[in-house]
């Protein structure tokens, strides 16, 4: 508790600073930034609040830069380190004197591989634990456009190699491609993932086709294709415009990736049609797919939403699947500058929940917003939230108390700043 009420002193005391550019040389900047968050835990005995856990992190960033050079270094003290100050992450890079475009650096917990797909990612942020990486890479880039880097990183014993390629906008159409190769040495070489994406989109004025290939090298089976055709627009109401959005999504049976952008042996297509409305504050969305290898994905999604004159917004959510799971939510709210209540009914196969929310803001520095929830198909389990923020410059804080039927009465603080 005391490390906790420290760090309130210190985010409440500290103001930022800034460096003494005159010392540095010409063309050169250099900064600091701390990052501060401070929870604190806890439940309610008798008629008063006890808290029994606390976790700060505070972790300094250090920073310089030139026209040559990056740096960056990141130190952190951690409620769980024993008060010793421990080294979180560290880049140093350099470009080729004159040429901008060449470049080279060395990366210590940093550049944790991520890739794109259409909706879901193929390869998700938190697949490798950062706190485990390290090696160095080269850039490239400004040749017609075009940047590249590569990327030969360490996780332990295993290896983890990066290319990403990036293509300027040529008038009517880009790409880029990514490969990301992870070999692992307690792991039998067909375990290891090896994946290439190719993400081309493209402009014909009257659509826009979007492509996603993916696959590994010579790997029968690990192969994925996606593909939207966007902005084709073939008819106008008098609500507006209506987009028509075919798609596809095929996979091979053996593809699998550190992402939910695809399933193994999935044969999915895809046809929308949205509103886009210029007279009204309205929208409306309803999607249908085919499953071609099973019932599981087969079925039909419909959204609208839109605010009346009276500014009551409107929400509308239902799926159905073929194979009988559906979904329906139904929520209405209203709001004005200093207060909002609102009402949601969600229908999930044999389960009806009803939640009613309601929030004010008194200050522009400070919100309430308090939701109470049951399920009103017959088993209930009532459950209620308060939520208590303020703000004050780049310093938050939070203070919450939550409740559900058969468990006891949380408490949650939390206090996070940036300082620079």
């Amino acid at each position: 508790m005391s490390a906790f009420v420290s760090v309130l002193l210190v985010l409440l005391a500290m103001t930022p600073d800034s460096t003494d550019v005159a010392l540095l040389p010409d063309g050169w900047t250099m900064g600091w930034e701390c990052l501060v968050s401070a929870t604190g835990n806890g439940k309610w005995a008798g008629n008063h609040p006890v808290i029994d856990s606390t976790d700060v992190d505070a972790a300094l960033s250090i920073m310089a830069e030139s026209p040559e050079v990056d740096f960056l270094v990141t130190g952190a003290l951690m409620s769980d380190s024993a008060g010793t100050f421990v080294f979180r992450r560290a880049r140093a890079s350099v470009k080729w004197p004159g040429t901008p475009w060449i470049g080279a650096g060395l990366f210590l917990h940093d550049r944790q591989p991520f890739v794109p797909g259409l909706r879901e990612p193929l390869v998700e942020w938190g697949w490798v634990d950062i706190d485990s990486l390290q090696g160095y890479g080269f850039q490239s880039g400004g040749i017609l456009g075009f940047n590249g880097e590569y990327l030969i990183q360490q996780t332990g014993a295993d290896t983890l190699t990066q290319l990403n390629i990036q293509s300027p906008w040529m008038g009517f159409a880009g790409f880029s491609y990514s490969r990301v190769h992870y070999h692992s040495e307690e792991s039998p070489l067909d375990d290891n993932i090896v994946l290439n994406v190719l993400s081309i989109r493209s402009d014909f004025r009257y659509f826009k086709p979007w492509v996603i290939i993916a696959g590994a090298e010579g790997e029968k089976g690990r192969w994925a294709v996606a593909g939207e055709l966007r902005d084709f627009r073939n008819f106008t109401t008098d609500w507006g415009d209506v987009e028509i959005i075919p798609a596809i999504s095929f996979a091979g049976e053996e593809f699998s990736t550190p992402g939910d952008a695809f399933v193994p042996g999935q044969r999915l297509l895809k046809l929308g049609a949205f509103l886009r409305s210029f007279r009204y504050i309205a929208s409306a969305g309803i999607i249908g797919m085919l499953d071609l290898n099973s019932d599981s994905l087969s079925g039909v999604s419909v959204t609208a939403a839109m605010v009346s004159e009276s500014s009551v917004t409107w929400d509308i959510l239902f799926d159905a699947y073929a194979d009988g799971d559906y979904r329906a939510v139904f929520g209405a709210g209203t709001a004005d500058s200093f207060a909002s209540a609102g009402l949601r009914m969600e229908i999930l196969e044999d389960s009806t929940r009803l939640t009613g929310m309601a929030s004010c803001t008194p200050r522009e520095d400070v919100s309430a917003e308090f939701t109470v929830s049951a399920d009103v198909s017959g088993s209930m389990n009532p459950a209620c939230r308060l939520d208590i923020s303020t703000a004050l410059g780049t310093v938050s804080g939070l203070i919450g108390i939550h409740w559900e039927q058969g468990s006891d009465v949380t408490l949650l603080i939390n206090l996070r700043g940036l300082l620079h």
